[in-house]
């Protein structure tokens, strides 16, 4: 149980913190009623408070405060009480400053409030409602943590200014950052109903193939992210918006959700047998190419299992002659700065296999786009590959190939020598090989 000091410590409104200091000393003094009430005038006037600031925006704040300052001039109570009486549900409803389930906690401390501000409501022969010393504390607790902690941002406009910052130049490029400007700008005071909408709105965008793959990637990033700060929170939206979304899917659906949302861990157990097999038809079927070049699959990481299993299976159908022709651009630019440690021990086995000069020569052609990733091990293992395979030994394609890996790779002294080891004479084990 927190402590109610800090509790009040959590209120950022000094006017709204001015009335919770007052519930604080009346609970103190075992004035529960009077405490109670108080906590609700700090709801109220938190809300009052947040529609003025709003309002220098324009929009429906502007309207609500007009409507309020016409009913304060004319001294029109019944007006004032309806104003009151519908708050809450307006913050929620026109505002975006909480979401139903704080509406429903804070009508019921407005309840409550009546009961002990209204004898009138109590039934002859009963005494006023007293409130326990728990249902204070719940009450005070409720306010701080669906309200008075969060600054005066509409659920609405939080989610617009995050649309314009993942679609801008300074939208932070490392996870890291990522995760800092997310507790500080949403999740350490956003509401849970912006929380929750985030979440949503992300993996929605997500799933949009129109949607630029690179803007895609951010909303993955940011995915990946939030379910880190708010793991459960994360994982309860996903199922929201996954459950019935992945019906919808059609192939280029299915694509983006294999290069969005599958790249978070858990995403794959939200998704329904069907689904799955759909994903792993499509996988098989697209031309590889796409997978390298297209949708970017082997750029970086692999996807979370079984996904990265899928596209390890593929790397057969990558490396056939030809099966890259017409790619803009060099293979490293798809492949990444910081490749997937798995793709080097999965191309040196097929270049082992390979039983034509094409062939050998298509193999490492990929592996020279990881080159600059390879260990003085991995190298060593490569040059051994290729001495006994006189299908790149003996073979222009093949050499020209290793020449230019030479010098883009790692340069350690088991490296080196085994340069020097290749640069001697052709062994008749290579030089004898069928081709």
């Amino acid at each position: 149980m927190r402590a109610l000091e800090d509790v009040k410590n959590q209120v950022r409104s000094l006017t709204s913190r001015r009335y919770v200091e007052e519930a604080v000393a009346a609970y103190g003094a075992g004035a529960y009623r009077a405490a109670l009430i108080s906590i609700w005038i700090a709801v109220a006037a938190d809300i009052i408070g947040k529609i003025r600031l709003l309002a220098e925006e324009g929009g429906v704040a502007a309207e609500m405060q007009a409507e309020l300052d016409r009913a304060i001039k004319g001294n029109n109570v019944n007006a004032l009480q309806a104003f009151e009486r519908n708050l809450v549900t307006r913050a929620r409803n026109e505002l975006e400053l909480i979401g139903a389930r704080e509406e429903e906690e804070l009508n019921r401390l407005y309840r409550d409030r009546h009961l002990c501000a209204h004898p009138a409501f109590v039934s002859d022969g009963e005494e006023l409602f007293t409130p326990s010393p728990e249902l204070v504390r719940a009450h005070l607790a409720t306010a701080v943590d669906a309200l008075l902690s969060h600054p005066a941002v509409t659920g609405r406009k939080a989610i617009e200014r995050f649309g314009g910052e993942i679609a801008s130049d300074s939208f932070p490029e490392d996870d890291t950052r990522l995760n800092d400007h997310l507790r500080a700008s949403y999740m350490d005071h956003g509401t849970q109903a912006l929380k929750e909408n985030l979440v949503k709105v992300l993996c929605k965008e997500s799933l949009k193939p129109q949607v630029p793959l690179k803007q895609r990637w951010r909303c993955t990033r940011t995915m990946r992210e939030l379910q880190k700060i708010a793991p459960s929170l994360f994982d309860e939206q996903l199922r929201v918006v996954l459950g019935p979304a992945q019906n919808l899917l059609d192939d280029d659906g299915l694509m983006a959700l294999v290069t969005g949302p599958c790249y978070v861990p858990g995403t794959w157990d939200v998704l329904h047998a069907g689904t799955q097999g759909r994903v792993q038809e499509l996988i098989s079927a697209v031309k590889p190419v796409d997978l390298v070049q297209t949708h970017m699959l082997f750029y970086g990481t692999l996807p979370p299992a079984p996904i990265d299993g899928m596209l390890l299976s593929r790397l057969t159908d990558i490396a056939t002659p030809g099966a890259l022709r017409g790619m803009t651009g060099a293979v490293v630019f798809y492949l990444g700065e910081r490749p997937d440690p798995r793709l080097v021990p999965a191309l040196i086995a097929l270049a082992a296999e390979a039983d034509s000069y094409e062939g050998g020569a298509a193999v490492l052609s990929i592996l020279n786009g990881l080159v600059h990733a390879m260990t003085d091990e991995q190298m060593e293992h490569l040059l051994e590959v290729c001495t006994i395979n006189g299908q790149i030994r003996g073979s222009v394609l093949g050499n020209r190939q290793m020449n230019l890996m030479r010098w883009g790779g790692p340069q350690g002294e088991r490296a080196k020598a085994a340069w020097a080891k290749w640069d001697g004479p052709i062994t008749a084990e290579a030089s004898n090989a069928p081709g």
